[in-house]
């Protein structure tokens, strides 16, 4: 076998502490974000709680993804306090198990949940991010609600002060470049004397299957141009200048956390290629690789603070250590992050630096008070 009986009883233990964690932590997430959703969607439109609840249902996954490597600390806390207030620990000890042996099962519960938060979990969740986004906005749209976010119905502008061309599609893709069913309204300035005046006048209308922006340029393809006093001309492709931003649309039209996993290293190549910077997007692909180290560092501080290894004190002041220790973590993690993604530092340190620094130290800790 390769957990011995008392391993297999430490797992249990576990299981069963993350079980009623995870029960609660999912009851309370639920009814808070219907009340929110209730409060945001349902103060500019009809909705029903029946709504409310299948909006939040679709976040749920993501937010259990967010908040399963506290509940992996919490779980371990309970499950050592549970074996250290019925003195098992010390029978367990006695019968010449090591902190090592009869920690294994916790390192092994939190390997694997890792594995399923990068492999399972963020995908699904990823998934229903981006239908409860089309849901949302489904709502919102249809109680007359303007959207500037959506990648639906979309609407740009550019202009340098004497030309300006209002730039609505019908929707973009996830990079935030190729935009489908163009129009272009272009409007020139008018003078007068000499002076310009604060109104402009029709110039020219495209319409486009699709169009992009590369090197400084709107790509347009398949467009019928219309000039007033000219009939329409058809051209396969034209090329306009534009001052928008390629790393700003992508911002604004796509959010790491709505890709999953196994569809993010596809994207990063393919947006890297387009010349857009890729930072943000790395940086969480990274860090969801890190996942089960980080689950296991989250899994061995809550168990090494009910650990009553010799001279480690107060049982409510450790759970408080630990606690944040486990917070402390967490926040490194996510300004190691914002470096990342900023380029203040390279992709893989700001997603791994941290989960391997609070792994060491964890298992440091457990060195030198088990063997030193």
């Amino acid at each position: 076998m390769l957990l011995s009986r008392i391993q297999r009883y430490i797992i249990w233990q576990l299981l069963s502490g993350l079980a009623l964690v995870l029960a609660i932590f999912t009851a309370t997430i639920l009814l808070v974000d219907v009340v929110e959703q209730l409060r945001t969607v349902g103060t500019d439109v009809d909705l029903s709680p029946f709504d409310a609840v299948l909006l939040s249902l679709m976040k749920l996954p993501g937010l259990i993804e967010q908040t399963l490597p506290f509940a992996v600390l919490v779980a371990a806390m309970i499950a050592y306090s549970r074996l250290n207030k019925r003195s098992e620990l010390s029978v367990i000890r006695a019968s010449g198990l090591s902190a090592w042996q009869f920690l294994t099962p916790v390192i092994l519960m939190s390997v694997v949940l890792g594995f399923f938060s990068m492999m399972v979990l963020n995908p699904l969740g990823a998934t229903l991010a981006g239908k409860f986004e089309e849901s949302r906005n489904s709502l919102l749209i249809s109680g007359g609600v303007r959207l500037d976010s959506s990648r639906e119905d979309v609407w740009l502008r550019q202009g340098d002060g004497n030309t300006q061309i209002v730039i609505s599609a019908q929707s973009v893709d996830a990079t935030g470049q190729i935009f489908k069913d163009v129009k272009m309204l272009e409007e020139t300035r008018v003078y007068e004397n000499g002076r310009p005046l604060d109104r402009y006048e029709f110039t020219r209308r495209i319409d486009a299957k699709t169009a992009r922006i590369i090197d400084g340029f709107w790509q347009i393809e398949n467009l019928i141009e219309n000039v007033p006093g000219q009939p329409p001309e058809r051209m396969d492709a034209l090329a306009i200048p534009t001052d928008l931003d390629p790393d700003r649309l992508l911002d604004r039209f796509t959010s790491p956390n709505t890709i999953g996993f196994w569809k993010l290293p596809a994207f990063v190549r393919q947006t890297s290629q387009a010349g857009l910077d890729t930072s943000r997007f790395t940086v969480r692909l990274f860090g969801l690789t890190a996942m089960p180290v980080f689950f296991t560092a989250m899994g061995l501080i809550g168990a090494l603070v009910c650990l009553r290894l010799s001279r480690l004190g107060g049982t409510s002041r450790l759970v408080a250590s630990g606690a944040l220790a486990a917070v402390g973590v967490f926040f490194i993690m996510q300004f190691s992050s914002s470096l990342g993604a900023s380029g203040a530092l390279p992709p893989f340190v700001a997603a791994w630096a941290p989960a391997l620094f609070a792994l060491f130290a964890s298992l440091a800790v457990l060195a030198y008070r088990e063997d030193g």
